[in-house]
């Protein structure tokens, strides 16, 4: 098991997760609106955007630069470089117990 820690300004969001399982599980069982993950999961729609807290990125298994994910990132409104990923594409391991993420707001429906 790993906890999965996602803060939305100074709200923290977390829950406990088995290893195999996706970053997006956790944010799907958490019911948060800047996670929708429209594809379920499956790397089609980008919806699943988060930012890695800057202690993590050496932690979670870097992103294929010829993936959809990068394809799908940077055509999100707050792509960035160095923090964004697809929730989808982080399988969570025991070594990412604390894991933290920043939400983003993409997709929250105004």
């Amino acid at each position: 098991m790993a906890k999965i820690i996602f803060k939305r300004g100074d709200e923290t969001f977390d829950i406990n997760m088995p290893e195999g399982a996706r970053v997006v599980h956790a944010a799907h069982k958490l019911k948060l609106p800047e996670i929708p993950a429209d594809c379920r999961g499956q790397c089609q729609c980008g919806t699943c955007h988060v930012h890695v807290d800057p202690l993590w990125l050496d932690k979670i298994t870097p992103m294929d630069l010829d993936s959809m994910e990068l394809f799908l990132l940077e055509r999100s409104k707050n792509y960035d470089e160095k923090y964004s990923r697809l929730s989808c594409e982080i399988y969570i391991t025991e070594k990412l117990d604390g894991l933290t993420l920043n939400l983003v707001d993409d997709n929250i429906k105004k």
